[in-house]
Order: structure tokens, then sequence, then C-alpha cells
């Protein structure tokens, strides 16, 4: 993945079908982007909160056609985004289906993603745009997402051509992975993941979710906290890598000079490159710094 494209078939995920002419607009008011700009071939992704200014869920938005909304979250519990969206569906003209049992979802990841995108489907993969191209009986959805800081493209498809494709993939130059790879991939970029560095435990700021917040757009659920914690800094820790000689467990504890310094979120069973173990944790704002040392339930670690 570092070099080429990893493959990476999701056990669970959730996948929304969100139809109707009011069904961006609900989303635009409901969640920390600007939507109302994502034309039907584009795809933005954005940040749904509570009203605590707490994460809920993170979703990739493609506007697949005119009124066509595909949501794409890694969470593994679809009845809490379908749940917290349709409460405020009161008078829109929308209707949200979830469709995460019926349909796959495989991420591609790395700098050739996109190449080999184009090599199987023969479709150009632009920046934070989506398609939908046939292969074999069935249509597939293809939605690029630049939010995470590396080459990343969403396939959505019927699980009849689940293997067909990620044959056809492989062929085209595409490496499967598997969950442990992934999750050393995902924690080496700092790209936080669903429940572990962002969830209803933590705000988007803190959770590694800045850029998916439009402070000048308008009114949003959790808006004004979220709005608060930014204007006065009032956010006290952030998502840090940390390295160990031994694979950490999640949720161990980090102190430092005998304080409350973190606590672990994610950890990869694989060793990096270097031999060492890496982390991810939300560590408070006074021990980030690049080098410093923590104890983790007894092991020392550093921050990367």
């Amino acid at each position: 993945m570092v070099n080429g494209c990893g493959l990476f078939r999701w056990g669970k995920s959730t996948i929304v079908r969100h139809i109707g002419p009011d069904a961006l607009d609900l989303l635009h008011r409901l969640t920390t982007r600007d939507l109302l700009c994502v034309a039907p071939g584009r795809t933005r992704r954005t940040v749904l909160t509570s009203d605590r200014g707490r994460v809920v869920d993170v979703l990739l938005v493609a506007h697949v056609s005119n009124n066509q909304l595909l949501l794409v979250s890694d969470s593994d519990d679809p009845d809490r985004t379908v749940s917290a969206i349709d409460y405020y569906t009161i008078i829109a003209d929308a209707q949200l289906s979830d469709v995460s049992d019926s349909l796959v979802r495989i991420s591609l990841v790395g700098p050739t993603a996109p190449l080999v995108v184009e090599s199987t489907f023969d479709v150009v993969v632009e920046a934070d745009t989506t398609s939908q191209v046939p292969f074999e009986s069935c249509t597939v959805t293809i939605a690029s997402d630049t939010s995470r800081g590396v080459e990343w493209v969403e396939i959505i498809c019927e699980s009849a051509v689940i293997d067909a494709l990620l044959s056809t993939l492989t062929l085209g130059g595409g490496r499967v992975v598997d969950d442990a790879n992934f999750e050393l991939f995902r924690i080496d970029n700092e790209i936080p993941g669903s429940d572990r560095e962002y969830g209803e435990h933590s705000n988007p700021i803190e959770a590694g979710l800045l850029r998916l917040v439009d402070f000048d757009k308008g009114c949003y659920v959790g808006q004004e906290v979220i709005a608060r914690l930014d204007a006065y800094d009032k956010v006290q820790r952030g998502v840090v890598a940390i390295r160990s000689s031994v694979p950490l467990p999640v949720g161990a504890k980090l102190t430092g000079d005998s304080k409350k310094a973190g606590l672990v979120t994610s950890t990869s069973t694989l060793a990096s490159r270097d031999g060492s173990y890496l982390s991810l944790a939300l560590v408070r704002n006074a021990f980030s710094d690049s080098g410093t040392v923590l104890d983790a339930d007894g092991e020392t670690v550093a921050v990367r």
C-alpha cells in the first residue's frame, strides 16, 4: 500500500441510500461541511454531530445522480447513523434506506489506487468525484475521497460480483490486504477511525477531523459547541501516533510526569518497518510534542 494499491474488503460498513429533492439540503443542515455545492458526480466527506458537538458518524456523501445520494462510512452500526438523520427528517422530502447488508464496500488505498480503477473500468478518477459503471450484470459505484490525506477510492458493488471484481482489480495492479495490514496503514498515516479516535467520546477537532469542518457555513447540529471550542481554544487534546516496543492494548492509559496524558485508541499488531509498533492515542496537548516519553500501563512509549 505504501508504493502501490491495497484492496481492502470491509466486513461491516455503513452504506445508506438517501434520495429525494431535500436529501442534500437536509445533510447540509445537519453536518459540518458545505454540501450545497456537491453537484451530481461529486463527493464530499462530512461529520454528523450531536447537539453536544460530539461525533455521531463521518460520512462520504456521493451525489451519484440528481437527488440520489450514497452515504458511506466506516461505522459498523448503520442504525445509529440512520436514526440520527431520520430524527430530523420531519417535513423534508427525503428517504433513507440502509443497504449495508446487500452491498459490499472495497477501499482502494495507496498512491496507485486511481490508476488501478482506471485500468479496470476505463474511467478517469478525478479528485472527489463519483461515477457508476457496469460490471458483469451489475452497476458499480466508484467514489474518490481526498479527505484522508492519501489516495483513497471507494468501490460499492453487489455481493454477487465481489469475487470477480476483486480478481479483476488484482489483475489491474491492486493487492488484497487483510485487517491487520489495513489497520497498520491507517495508523501509520494517522487516519482517525470510527469508534476509536472519533465517536461520542470526542468532538471533530480533537479527533483529527478539523479538515472536515467548514467554520464559515451556516448552522448545523452541534455547530455552536464546535465553534466555541475553536474560537476560545478549548480543545485540550488531539490524535497523535506513538511508538512502542510491543503492541499496546486499546484503552491503555497514558501518563507523563505522574499526570494523566491520554488514552490509546487504536493499535497495530504488526511491526512497522523500523521494528517498532504503532498506535494512535488521544493525548493532552501538554504531552503531544514529538519525542515525549510516556508510560502506557507499565510500557515506555514515545510520541512519534
